[in-house]
Order: C-alpha cells, then structure tokens, then sequence
C-alpha cells in the first residue's frame, strides 16, 4: 500500500504508467478499489460511490478504477455510455455532493483503452482539514419496492482493511490525529529557517522569503521591514486549540525559549476535557505546563512510564532559566526512589541551590508532597471529588478569562488538586 500511496502524490496521479500498474496490483486495499462496471441509472449504485469516494477521501486518498473485475481483477471493459458519465469528474462531483458537507472537489478521472476495452480510472485526493458527513438521508427503492436507506444524516465513512466502515470514535480520533499532523507539516514547510532575535526583544519576526516567488513561505527573523509579532504568531491561522499546539510544538522543536505563554498553557488545561490530542502533543504539553507551573498530571494519564520518565529528563534537561523544580520532582516521585534520584542528578549544579526537603524521597507516599486533603464526614468520595474538581475548573478558567496566570498561592493549589484527582500512584511503574 505504501506504493500506492506515492501514486497519489505525484505530480500527475493519472498516467498511463499509474493506471497500468493499478490494475496490475490485483489487490483492493485502503487506496484502490476496482469496479466491473456502474449502472448509471441506478440512486442505489450512487449512493454507494459516494460512500466510496468519501471514505477514500476521509482517510488517504486512493482510486476507483472501472472496467476491472472485482474478483478476479481482470479488464472487463466499460460501455461506451458508462464510460462517458465516469470520464466527467465534475458530473461524479455533482451527484455524490447532494449527500456530503462540506463537499468534495479537485476529483480527476480518466479514460483508457487496454487491447480496445475501456478503463476509466478516478482519483481522490486525500481531504485535508475537512471530514466529509453525510449532509442528509441517502435513500433508493429496493427491487420489493420498499424504500431503504443507504446514506444516513450525521454519519462519516472511513477506508480500512479494503472495504469502506462507518467511522467510530476510535476511526474520529485517527481523523483529527491525522489533520493535526496535516497542519505540523504544513507549518514545517511553510518556514525556510529559524533565527533569534536580538537578546534585548521579546519579540519574534515573521517576514516573507525572498526567495519563494510565490509568496508562501516565511523566514521568522530580525529585518528591518518584517512585521513583528508578539509571543509568536503563525503563517497559517490555527483552526483550535488542538492545531495551536501542533503549531507551538513546531516552533519549540526541543528550545525550550521558544515556548507559548503562559497564559496559553492555562488555557489549554482549561480546556482540557474538551481536546483530542496524541501522545506526543500530550508528552509536549507536560514540558510547557512544568515550565510555566501549570498543573501537569492530566496530560500523563495514560501514558507508558518509559514516556513519562524520557519526557521528564527532556524537560529537566532543557529547563529555562528561573523555572522552579518542585513540580518535575514531584512527578519524579511517583516514578519510585530509583528515578526520583535520577531526576536529581539531570538537574546537575543546579542540585545543589535545592531545599533539603526537596531532595528527599517521600516516603510517606508522592501525594504527601501536596500536603492531605480530608474529607468531610458528610460528604461521599464522589461529592468530595466533583467539588475538588469544580474549584480546579475555577483557577483554569478564571486564568483563562484573564488570559494571565494565577499567583503563587493558587497556582500551587491548582497543581495540588491536579494531583488528587489525576495522579494514579503505582499505575506509573
């Protein structure tokens, strides 16, 4: 598949060369389809190519090719009529976007002859930043008569294992992972080169490159005519919050002076519940929240230790000048003594400007470096954890709604009631 996958980004996806070795596979997989024919008349049998052509375009992109036999994979041929309707992408696009938001577009198909039979192959591109819904109910009259229903409102199809499936939350997470990574690499593309600017500024430059004459790339320097940016800012607008840290861990790339405000971080853990993030954004997240003081423990959930423990040295490793170390070694500390010592030493000189108290193993247990929270007698578990839980959300939103960080005092108690409710003691070994 892998193979296939560069045909779609060629240059031209529609050679002859292309085509040829597409029936030459002989296999349907995530990106190729192979159809005998198409009864053009026929609602049932559109409907089905818009489940086709979206569930290609949902997930990788890929090819129908019609005139092939589905079964044996051999060239069967197309009529002249059938070849004349699924040689015009514009007419494919026309029926299939009567069921699809948003709608898809830039299909290509292409006629060609194989010993005088007729191939008409179609490609879709891979829809980047969208998911195509069924917009509303796809319905046809069965040979009975009944009415059945092939398209249903709200649904999304995806591509895997040669067939086409209704997506599921797991097949949701694998889309936006997917747009997530679209736009990193996007971002990455669309920045020539990375420079400093004078010591004395806060402020990073964006400036176009005067080398890419079409005026989408950009250098993030000191020039005299570029336009400054405070806090950073991006050459492609972020769609959400999710993209916004796609774009910071971009800029970051393991430079610990290039890393989003604070305001930003305490807006992330506000919104917490609400993002869908991979591993890696969650392991960028806990250095930024360790950096800034921001409660951390929810980004670990669910995290290997071996990540966990490599994400800590990272973030010890690279720490900014003037950031504080509790934090990291209270996480430590729920890694065992063994790591907690390690964590110790990866701070270096700076271990020895450390309180005593500091460098002490909690024996008593991790959570204990928080202090106890008791619960009143009246209160069940659950009822003491949802009022944890609501004063954690004040302190996130009221840094939100501020778009400033709380002091000292709160801010230590925000990451005490991160730990009671998020830290999952021996889970981490």
């Amino acid at each position: 598949m892998t193979h296939l996958r560069g045909y779609l980004d060629s240059d031209d996806p529609l050679t002859r060369d292309i085509v040829t070795a597409l029936i030459a596979y002989k296999e349907e997989d995530d990106c190729l389809d192979y159809k005998q024919t198409v009864d053009i008349s026929s609602e049932k049998e559109w409907l089905g190519l818009t489940k086709d052509i979206s569930a290609l375009a949902n997930t990788f992109g890929g090819y129908l090719v019609f005139g092939v036999d589905d079964g044996e994979h051999d060239i069967i041929g197309l009529s002249r009529d059938v070849a004349n309707v699924l040689k015009d992408s514009s007419r494919i696009q026309g029926k299939i976007n009567r069921f699809l938001e948003p709608q898809i577009g830039s299909l290509r198909s292409k006629e060609f002859r194989f010993d005088s039979k007729v191939v008409v192959a179609l490609y879709i591109p891979q829809s980047k930043g969208v998911t195509h819904l069924v917009s509303k109910l796809g319905k046809f009259k069965h040979t009975s008569g009944a009415e059945k229903t092939a398209l249903q409102q709200g649904t999304f199809d995806i591509r895997r294992s040669a067939g086409n499936h209704l997506g599921d939350s797991r097949d949701l997470d694998n889309v936006i992972d997917r747009r997530i990574e679209q736009f990193r690499a996007s971002l990455i593309e669309k920045i020539a080169r990375v420079v400093s600017s004078p010591a004395s500024s806060d402020v990073f430059i964006l400036s176009k490159d005067p080398n890419d004459k079409s005026g989408e790339r950009f250098i993030i320097e000191d020039s005299p005519d570029s336009i400054p940016v405070k806090g950073m800012s991006f050459t492609i607008p972020p769609d959400g919050a999710e993209e916004e840290i796609a774009a910071w861990s971009v800029i970051y790339r393991g430079k610990s002076s290039l890393r989003p405000p604070s305001d930003e971080v305490w807006k992330w853990y506000a919104l917490r519940n609400k993002l869908q993030l991979s591993k890696n954004y969650r392991r960028t997240l806990l250095k930024f929240s360790l950096w800034d003081n921001v409660p951390a423990f929810f980004w670990i959930q669910g995290l290997k230790a071996r990540d966990i423990k490599e994400t800590l040295l990272e973030t010890i490793h690279d720490r900014p000048v003037g950031v504080e170390a509790k934090q990291m070694l209270v996480i430590a500390s729920f890694m065992g003594e063994t790591f907690f010592k390690r964590a110790l030493r990866a701070f270096g000189e700076y271990n020895d400007r450390l309180a005593p108290a500091m460098k002490k193993f909690p024996d008593q247990g991790p959570r204990k470096s928080y202090g106890t929270m008791r619960k009143p007698k009246k209160q069940t578990t659950a009822q003491f954890k949802a009022g944890q839980l609501k004063e954690l959300n004040s302190i996130a939103e009221l840094a939100l709604t501020k778009e400033k960080e709380p002091g000292t005092f709160v801010r230590w108690q925000a990451q005490a009631l991160d730990c009671f409710l998020y830290s999952q003691d021996d889970l981490y070994r």
